[in-house]
């Protein structure tokens, strides 16, 4: 299993970035007109109706950049993480339709074109679909990584912090001195 590792990290930190991606896209139009002036498409992308997914999805990069760096115990847990975020996601672009609907008709009566009279059809794209399967993958990548994270490799000691070295006492008497003498250490030092 510890074949995984790369394809799980580079995975997850290829389905967040479509989530990114996707969330930034149209996900609902509509077209104003009115007599006299040009018609005006309105468009919403899930980042204006739902900002939370785009944050959710940056989450997710960023957990697959956090397996890279976490210890054995501590993958379990961004694992575990990833998962919950995943979930939070879907569940966001799956509820979240009136807000779509919401934006587009806040950014149809902002329209030049838009008269009160006339109200548009809105149109949904598949953007919010791909959303939602970004976030299956980040889930099922997730849960890969709670269970099989703990046997893959881990960063170097190089990585570490430096620790503190304890510090040698200076002889405080004669026979300190030369045992430090004897020992090949410089008293004077």
């Amino acid at each position: 299993m510890r074949r995984l590792y790369a394809p799980v990290v580079l995975g997850t930190l290829a389905a967040g970035g479509v989530a990114f991606f996707t969330a930034s896209r149209t996900w609902a139009h509509a077209r104003v007109a009115a007599e006299g002036l040009p018609p005006d498409t309105v468009k919403v992308s899930g980042s204006d109706a739902q900002p939370i997914v785009t944050a959710l999805a940056l989450v997710a990069v960023t957990a697959a950049l956090a397996i890279l760096a976490a210890s054995p115990r501590l993958r379990r847990v961004v694992g575990a993480f990833a998962v919950l975020v995943a979930l939070t996601g879907i569940a966001v672009v799956l509820t979240g339709g009136s807000s779509v609907d919401d934006a587009v008709t806040k950014a149809v009566k902002a329209s030049p074109a838009f008269t009160g009279s006339n109200s548009p059809a809105i149109h949904h794209t598949l953007w919010p679909a791909l959303t939602i399967v970004a976030f299956l993958l980040v889930a099922g990548l997730g849960a890969v990584t709670a269970r099989y994270g703990p046997i893959w490799p881990t960063m170097g000691s190089r990585y570490d912090a430096p620790r503190v070295r304890a510090t040698k006492v200076a002889p405080q008497t004669d026979a300190d001195m030369w045992k430090a003498l004897d020992e090949g250490h410089d008293p004077t030092q």
